[in-house]
């Protein structure tokens, strides 16, 4: 008994850590529990055999001592066999005896009906379980062929020997004898494996029908093949011509059964046909039960074993085909994914980032060539090993954080991630993570796509260091101007005015008082004119005043000049702050306002400056037009990023929330103190 042994030696090995009191229960359990199910397998096949043999028995006007044409326990006895194995020999033994000895023969003929039956059962299933991956619902059609070759007609070969042998010893005489007698025999018990065990391992699939289309066309079927049978075999008596030679007409439905429904509609019809006809048969009705019994016999089982030689191949035939179109497809879709993978891993191999993926345990599943290139780790090792192998222990832990919200379900990534190298040398990586997931879409780890962004990072620190010393250069020119505009082009329009207004003073003649006044005039609005340029171009007030008076000046003297309105609000003390901050807020305010003014088409502003945190922060808002901020980026202007540029000579940031028909908000920020 392969089954019991081999949960004996499971439950010997899973006891090995348990106290032996314990790995007593745990047997005791076990074999109590495989006793319980062993004892039910041998009252259902008892209780199935007994069942068929009685109904076998039933039909006694067509039958002969202990025999008659079709014997539907035997294929109960076939399939107990292929199902439980040999160890359910017992049952059909004694269910066979009990059957046999119910019926007008001696315990001896019983006994050796019993044997045979047994004997041919197990004979027909071992056989039959020799064939490579034999299936007793018959998918293909060489089990088909097995089926019929070796469990019907070479089983009950054994069993009609022994059977008959066994009624001759004990003086029983079937039919006209003992030829017709073995004759007899055989065809019923290859019938009642034909008819049986195919229905018996089938028939449970019929319950995966689904669609109310399929169910009314099985209904429709069993309806017409139960009419025609009763038409056919019962002799109607409404009906009055006779259809005794319309017998073989039943096989078109039991074709229709078998294209449609495969070897359970092959296998009900066929039975439901042999039903019909073995009762209307001893009942005296039908094409069958004119001649004498052995004839009428062996006439049932011909037909019998004819419909069901053609149903049963028929749809083994239609089975395997299905399944080999279905095998194909799938086999059709594997080549594709399998060249779809290749081509991926084509695409992996030559990419120029670093491809590689992790389980959920942290442990590298592959790495390509890129991946070798950059971090200098070969294939070999870097898989299997954890990334705490590989990687600093801080720059694990942060990309762990990023594994972790990538379990969350986000998408992760990051463009400003650092990474060593096998050398030693620190390199700048933007890292995208994504999920990875098998076929049922379980997260079972993460693909990583790593890209070298070092020089790219160098290029960027370079123009920006350029653009520094422009802002720095521009400063300085800018201070030279104003110094020049102040100090001698203002100087020299003041004492020009001064001398204007001698000059009227000493000529006594009215016209030339009034020129000398209107040349007075126009000469003093330049100068201030030229002084507010020059306090432009470098505030005086920052630098002897502070941010926050200067701001707040510049504000006043914009809403002057461009009649419009601007609010300054701030809590801040006018404490001194570091020249290069106060200066890159200044020019902050300076840029951010001008464009408002001339492009939001707002009569309104709003400034802000405070201190939070350690952090200097200003807000420039307005409730204009407002703009696409991308598209502002990367247009020809120049505000946004010059804004942006200043920023970080003070390490700072700038926020810019606008869109069109919404207003702007420029926000700046930078440290108090660098650190």
């Amino acid at each position: 008994m392969p089954s019991h042994r081999s949960r004996y030696d499971t439950a010997q090995s899973m006891g090995a850590a348990l106290l032996p009191q314990q790995r007593s229960n745990a047997g005791i359990l076990s074999r109590a529990g495989w006793s319980g199910r062993f004892a039910a397998q041998l009252a259902a096949a008892f209780l199935a055999y007994y069942i068929a043999g009685k109904l076998g028995q039933a039909t006694t006007n067509i039958r002969s001592s202990n025999l008659g044409p079709v014997w539907p326990a035997f294929g109960i006895a076939l399939a107990a066999f292929l199902a439980y194995g040999p160890r359910i020999w017992p049952a059909i033994t004694a269910s066979a005896f009990a059957v046999a000895f119910s019926s007008p023969v001696p315990a001896l003929a019983a006994a050796g009906q019993a044997v045979g039956a047994s004997v041919a059962a197990f004979a027909g299933a071992t056989l039959l379980r020799r064939i490579p991956h034999f299936d007793p619902s018959l998918s293909k059609l060489r089990d088909a062929i097995g089926l019929i070759v070796i469990g019907a007609f070479g089983s009950a070969t054994i069993s009609a020997s022994i059977g008959v042998w066994s009624l001759f010893v004990t003086h029983v005489q079937a039919y006209s004898g003992l030829p017709s007698a073995w004759l007899i025999y055989w065809l019923g018990d290859s019938t009642g494996v034909l008819l049986v065990t195919p229905l018996v391992f089938s028939f449970p699939t019929l319950f995966e029908i689904r669609s109310r289309a399929r169910a009314a066309e099985a209904a429709a079927l069993l309806t017409l093949l139960a009419i025609a049978c009763f038409m056919i075999f019962g002799d109607m008596p409404f009906f009055s011509v006779r259809l005794h030679v319309l017998a073989f007409a039943v096989l078109p439905l039991v074709m229709w059964a078998a294209i449609n429904f495969g070897i359970a509609g092959a296998s009900l019809s066929v039975f439901i046909i042999a039903t019909i006809a073995t009762l209307t048969t001893a009942l005296g009705l039908g094409p069958f039960a004119a001649h004498s019994p052995f004839t009428n016999a062996v006439l049932l089982d011909v037909l019998f074993a004819i419909l069901a030689l053609t149903g049963l191949t028929m749809a083994a035939v239609i089975t395997e085909r299905s399944r080999a179109e279905s095998e194909r497809a799938q086999l059709v879709r594997e080549q594709s994914a399998l060249q779809a993978r290749l081509q991926l891993a084509t695409i992996v191999e030559s990419s120029d980032d670093a491809i590689y993926s992790k389980d959920l345990e942290g442990n590298l599943l592959n790495w390509n060539r890129a991946a070798e290139r950059i971090f200098g780790y070969t294939s070999s090792e870097v898989v299997g090993r954890p990334n705490s192998i590989l990687f600093p222990t801080e720059l694990v832990d942060e990309e762990e954080a990023l594994f972790d919200r990538l379990k969350a379900g986000e998408r992760v990534e990051r463009h400003d991630t650092v990474r060593v190298t096998k050398g030693g040398v620190r390199i700048d990586i933007s890292l995208t993570m994504s999920p990875l997931t098998d076929a049922a879409g379980t997260l079972i780890g993460a693909s990583m796509i790593a890209r070298d962004t070092s020089d790219h990072r160098r290029v960027q620190h370079a123009l920006s260091s350029v653009n520094q010393k422009l802002i720095h250069a521009q400063e300085e020119e800018r201070a030279r101007i104003a110094r020049e505009l102040h100090d001698d082009i203002g100087q020299r329009l003041a004492l020009l005015a001064g001398n204007i207004a001698d000059s009227a003073v000493l000529s006594g003649s009215p016209g030339a008082s009034n020129r000398a006044a209107t040349l007075h005039r126009v000469v003093s609005e330049i100068a201030s004119d030229v002084q507010s340029l020059s306090h432009q171009l470098h505030p005086a007030k920052l630098e002897f005043l502070g941010l926050t008076s200067a701001v707040r000046g510049f504000c006043d003297d914009l809403a002057q000049q461009k009649n419009v309105i601007v609010d300054f609000v701030t809590a801040r003390p006018d404490t001194r702050l570091r020249e290069d901050l106060s200066l890159c807020f200044f020019r902050v305010v300076q840029e951010a306002l001008h464009n408002a003014v001339k492009h939001s088409r707002a009569t309104r502003f709003e400034v802000e400056l405070w201190e939070s945190k350690g952090d200097l922060h200003l807000q420039v808002s307005d409730c204009g037009q407002g703009f696409d901020v991308t598209e502002a980026k990367t247009s020809h202007g120049l505000g946004l990023v010059s804004m942006e540029e200043r920023l970080k000579l003070v390490h700072g940031n700038l926020f810019v929330d606008s869109a069109p028909g919404r207003g702007t908000r420029i926000h700046a920020r930078a440290p108090l103190i660098l650190s």
